[in-house]
């Protein structure tokens, strides 16, 4: 944690370690909760998002991005049913 300090400290960036998370990747075989004593923050596993995108191991899959896709249709519903021309509505 002293190089994230003096970063902090050069650059005017600080961490706000109650929102960090961990995601180990391929540490098994060490004991993640002992090295991280002194972090603070809390230890999660994939999928996350990162950003508000989702952030997975392996390949994406659609049910990880189900919520983005319902969100769009959701606000094309309102805007096409306000705004367009019915000849623009058809074709959307």
């Amino acid at each position: 944690l002293d190089i994230i300090t003096r970063f902090g400290d050069a650059s005017g960036l600080h961490l706000n370690i109650s929102k960090c998370t961990v995601t180990p990747i391929r540490c098994d075989h060490i004991n993640l909760h002992e090295v991280l004593h002194a972090f603070g923050g809390q230890i999660v596993a994939f999928p996350i998002r990162y950003l508000g995108l989702p952030i997975s191991l392996g390949r994406a899959r659609l049910v990880h991005f189900q919520f983005i896709l319902d969100r769009i249709r959701a606000r094309l519903a309102g805007w096409k049913g306000k705004l367009m021309h019915i000849a623009g509505r058809r074709v959307l």
